[in-house]
């Protein structure tokens, strides 16, 4: 039999954002996407998410895809009546750079590479179309490491910072810990912007603003309970790590989203808590 010709044109999801529950709405999310050193907003994180999701089935087949701006909008809690941050988000998407540098059984480099997260973003006609590089869409397609996130826990959070923990604890759901991470290592992960970067050297400030509410609304949020653990030198705090269980206050839908998860597992055992 013939292989099909690639589809050229925009291709609406085979399976729509809205259209179902979002809480049976799972993306795997490659750790190199999450890995991300450029600061996202909540928006931008949250519109990322879903315009992979919405393009997954299609990612090796098609070169660009679609999705409703109403449909976008409403899976992220976004508000139509002024698209100029859908657009800022789009543009900080098209310029932020995604790095990979996958390792070997061996620990040896096996492959790096980069590129942006969206390689084009068009508005028109109440659609939002937009493409992935081909390397890209081969390496969102079939990720060697990832992690499981629901877009109706995603929906859910209100800050940026915290999401970005939500998802960097993830793959940790069923080894209990991320490991230390060194403070500098945890504020890229965070997407803590340079700006502020000076501001948060100092600590104190870093966990009473950022680290302490990011976990709180982890907690009271997702379907993760985290605990900080902090490594001193001397009084210096110099590494948190996070324990990292399921939340029992949602407990049916924590051991669902593990079970799926191991299902489809395709990562090993223990990653490390350390960024490439």
């Amino acid at each position: 039999m013939a292989r099909s010709k690639e589809k050229s044109g925009p291709v609406d999801a085979a399976r729509k954002i809205v259209s179902t529950d979002l809480a049976d709405q799972n993306l795997k999310k490659h750790i190199a996407a999450i890995h991300i050193n450029n600061r996202l907003t909540l928006t931008q994180r949250k519109a990322s998410n879903v315009l992979l999701h919405n393009a997954y089935e299609n990612l090796l087949t098609a070169r660009v895809h679609r999705i409703r701006v109403k449909d976008l909008a409403e899976a992220i809690g976004f508000n139509t009546h002024n698209l100029d941050p859908l657009k800022e988000a789009l543009k900080t998407l098209a310029r932020t750079v995604l790095e990979w540098n996958i390792l070997d059984e061996d620990g040896a480099q096996e492959e790096w590479g980069a590129t942006t997260l969206l390689a084009q973003a068009v508005i028109k006609g109440g659609y939002c179309v937009y493409a992935y590089s081909p390397e890209l869409c081969e390496k969102l397609y079939r990720p060697e490491i990832y992690a499981l996130l629901n877009l109706s826990i995603q929906r859910k959070f209100s800050s940026g910072y915290a999401l970005a923990l939500y998802e960097n604890c993830l793959r940790y759901r069923r080894i209990g810990t991320t490991g230390w991470i060194g403070l500098d290592i945890l504020r890229r992960l965070l997407g803590i912007a340079e700006p502020e970067n000076g501001y948060y050297q100092d600590f104190r400030k870093l966990n009473d603003k950022v680290i302490k509410p990011a976990v709180r609304q982890v907690n009271e949020t997702s379907d993760l309970l985290l605990e900080v653990e902090y490594q001193r030198d001397r009084r210096r705090v110099t590494a948190v790590r996070f324990q990292v269980e399921d939340n029992p206050q949602m407990l049916l839908f924590a051991q669902r989203q593990a079970a799926i998860a191991l299902d489809g597992e395709a990562q090993p055992a223990d990653e490390g808590a350390t960024e490439e």
